[in-house]
């Protein structure tokens, strides 16, 4: 896996690029997530993967898009690593680790 050294948000795995996003979710859910979008190249394959940290119930989830979506291991660890250290965002913690 590899970053482009102008965008941490951006992943480069296995031919294709990923872009991490975080968001805060006050209308249908309250809380603060990561979303793994696969964006390139086109079409783009849009959310494959979501950390979400619930500020009402505590609760971590990790979301993955079935079907016949395949992604690599090392991808889907290395985002779960990520989130966890970003997921519920704390300012003790770096931003996005490159590879």
């Amino acid at each position: 896996m590899s970053q482009p050294k102008d965008d941490p948000a951006q992943w480069f795995f296995g031919g294709r690029y990923y872009m991490v996003t975080r968001f805060s979710d006050v209308a249908t859910r309250d809380g603060y997530g990561w979303e793994l979008d696969d964006v390139a190249p086109a079409p783009g394959r849009g959310t494959v993967l979501e950390a979400f940290w619930d500020d009402t119930t505590g609760l971590f989830t990790f979301w993955a898009r079935g079907g016949d979506l395949v992604l690599p291991f090392d991808l889907v660890e290395h985002f779960v690593a990520e989130a966890r250290k970003g997921v519920p965002p704390r300012k003790d913690v770096p931003e996005i680790d490159s590879m």
